[in-house]
């Protein structure tokens, strides 16, 4: 159900705990901070209002609150975005949440909420823009909320993230290539259509924030229809009214950016609905207890959810977790007897002769079984030759390879064992791990199990089972129904998810379609008001300033500082300011500025330098094809 009424909510911090840290080393020296917090919410408000249509009449309340809002402490310092929920109750919510580009540790050194302490919970409007009701926040507060999000109303900035920093600068005309990332206008087998200027990089790069030259719609209405790639051109539909497509013939409307990202929920419930619950997802019933529906286990219930994926668009999978055994499961039979590892397995004395029968273990995974035989020594301790952790799992390792068996083998660094260690996962069809003992080492120790060489247990099994629902268009997954306390909804990620990440589109319709005929004329444009500069040294210094449209007709294009009109240089570097395309190397002359040409200042002709207090006016005319 929509929610067009503003929601604004309060609640108590129960607890707060990280859990992602920053991790990028790029000079803000944020790496060790964490980002993302494991949150949990109580004595969450009630909000009273007139609107019937949410999803109780007349009333906000816990079971309201969704991914996507935000928190913030009652002094405006620390403002997080909810990024996913796990468990919701009318009057408690747990949840993860980020502090987004680091910005309240960066403003004030903080980005926690201190136990007890007030929160408020509110929302966004289309623009970006915090939408509070009534007066939550301490004297002063609500001025920093807004000012937190006041950058990106400013220039209503898009930002693009990558894993690998694309060769882009700030200042550059942006496009899209054909695998999602942002780089230079021209660039080989990238779109020839301009998506909009660079403003700012960030984490070495790999965050790139974009002016764009025309609107840009995040959250397309129907994500299944967009069934293209980055750098493609949806046209309207000339057999579908109100469709659009990808093959050419009607009216160029969007470019798509980047690609879908699967919206994913995690259901960890150890229950399954039962006779008092109705479950719909995205609006369509798949589950009524009160109409006679019943499902024996989470399996059975995956099965049902999936015979709507036609109508939900959302598909289901059980997942679970992994057997593991570790050195860390029981006590080591030697430990503190080698001073480099307490994990080892003695095989025979240095000097002496090799036993007749070495350490012997079966390991299997549920399904098949190997023997492994601890004969090769690769090192020596405590008189003996003796099997390092490492050969250990190398052994182990050779006959899970050639007894076909779904287990992993790996060593790790044990600060309990003074040093490496061995762990054993459960992978592919596996149903668990076991391992029997078969013969001793030379003391009488058993190589795994209580008091064994190398502290692994005997058995492992697998996890409890998780549901994953997945829709791989981005859009969101809605899990509505009754009862919403006490049943199967709204616990153990029972709850809405819109994780993932529906293709951003390009509006792109005034570029003209086969079908369109408009007349062209010169407008003014108030688009590139108010723009604050970068801080400016010297000569031929870029602001960060680029101009939005292409001037109307080679029209005249004037620069004011604070109101006041500068000289802008005609194709020549010598007056207060001028334009370039190609990194202010050369000046463009007035007729030949276009669309995202940058601004460039010459501190020492003009007499000052230009700052973040200064505010930057481009007058001129647009096409009316443009704006």
């Amino acid at each position: 159900m929509a929610k067009f009424t503003p929601i604004t909510l309060t609640a108590t911090m129960s607890s707060m705990t990280g859990s992602l840290l920053y991790g990028e080393t790029d000079g803000t020296g944020l790496q060790s901070q964490y980002r993302t917090y494991n949150v949990v919410l109580g004595s969450v408000s009630t909000q009273t209002h007139a609107d019937a249509s949410t999803r109780e009449p007349l009333l906000y309340n816990g079971l309201d609150i969704n991914s996507g809002m935000f928190i913030a402490d009652d002094s405006g310092n620390t403002i997080l975005k909810i990024v996913s929920i796990s468990n919701k109750s009318e009057t408690g919510v747990t949840c993860i949440c980020e502090d987004v580009d680091m910005l309240s540790f960066r403003l004030n050194n903080n980005n926690t909420i201190s136990e007890g302490g007030v929160v408020v919970l509110f929302d966004l409007n289309v623009e970006g823009e915090p939408i509070i009701i009534g007066s939550p926040f301490l004297t002063g507060a609500a001025d920093k909320v807004q000012s937190r999000f006041n950058l990106n109303e400013k220039d209503d900035r898009v930002k693009f993230i990558h894993n690998i920093a694309p060769s882009i600068e700030v200042g550059d005309i942006a496009t899209i290539d054909t695998n999602g990332n942002i780089v230079k206008f021209g660039t080989v087998g990238a779109s020839e259509i301009k998506v909009g200027v660079v403003l700012d990089i960030l984490r070495n790069g790999k965050d790139v924030y974009v002016k764009p030259f025309n609107d840009i719609i995040r959250n397309f209405a129907d994500p299944e229809a967009l069934d293209g790639s980055p750098s493609d051109v949806y046209y309207t539909d000339e057999s579908v009214a109100g469709g659009i497509t990808t093959t050419e013939g009607g009216k160029a409307a969007f470019l798509q950016l980047n690609n879908s990202i699967a919206t994913t929920q995690s259901i960890t419930s150890s229950i399954q609905p039962g006779s008092s619950d109705v479950i719909t997802i995205n609006d369509i019933t798949i589950f009524n207890g009160p109409g006679g529906d019943t499902v024996a286990d989470a399996a059975a219930f995956s099965s049902l959810i999936n015979t709507f994926t036609g109508t939900t668009n959302v598909s289901s999978a059980i997942t679970q977790a992994p057997g593991t055994l570790d050195s860390e499961s029981n006590a080591l039979a030697y430990a503190g007897a080698w001073a480099d590892n307490d994990i080892f397995i003695p095989l025979y004395a240095v000097g002496g002769a090799p036993p007749a029968q070495f350490p012997e273990i079966t390991i299997s995974d549920g399904n098949n079984s190997a023997s492994v035989i601890f004969n090769t020594a690769d090192s020596v301790a405590i008189g003996y030759n003796v099997i390092s952790p490492a050969g250990i799992a190398s052994a182990i390792q050779a006959a899970v390879t050639t007894g076909g068996l779904d287990i992993s083998v790996e060593t790790y660094t044990s600060a309990a064992h003074n040093g490496d260690a061995v762990r054993l996962t459960s992978t592919g069809s596996a149903t668990g791990i076991q391992i029997t003992n078969t013969t001793a080492d030379p003391f009488g120790g058993n190589v795994a199990g209580s008091g064994s060489s190398t502290g692994l247990g005997l058995t492992a099994t697998l996890g409890a089972p998780t549901l994953i629902l997945t829709r791989n268009s981005g859009g969101a997954i809605e899990i509505d129904g009754t009862p919403l306390s006490g049943g199967y909804l709204n616990q153990n990620g029972v709850v809405s998810s819109n994780s993932g990440r529906v293709p951003y589109l390009l509006l792109i319709e005034s570029e003209g379609g086969a079908s369109a005929t408009v007349d062209e004329e010169g407008v003014d444009t108030n688009v590139d008001q108010d723009l604050v500069p970068v801080v400016t040294s010297g000569n031929e210094a870029t602001t960060g300033i680029s101009i939005t449209y292409t001037p109307w007709n080679d029209s005249k294009v004037t620069v004011k500082v604070n109101g006041i009109g500068c000289n802008l240089g005609d194709g020549i570097k010598t007056k207060d300011c001028y334009f370039s395309g190609d990194s202010g190397a050369t000046a463009k002359a007035m007729a030949d500025i276009e669309a995202g040409d940058t601004l460039y200042w010459n501190s020492l002709v003009a007499g000052y330098i230009l700052d973040e207090g200064d505010e930057i006016d481009l007058d001129y005319e647009a096409s009316t094809l443009d704006v």
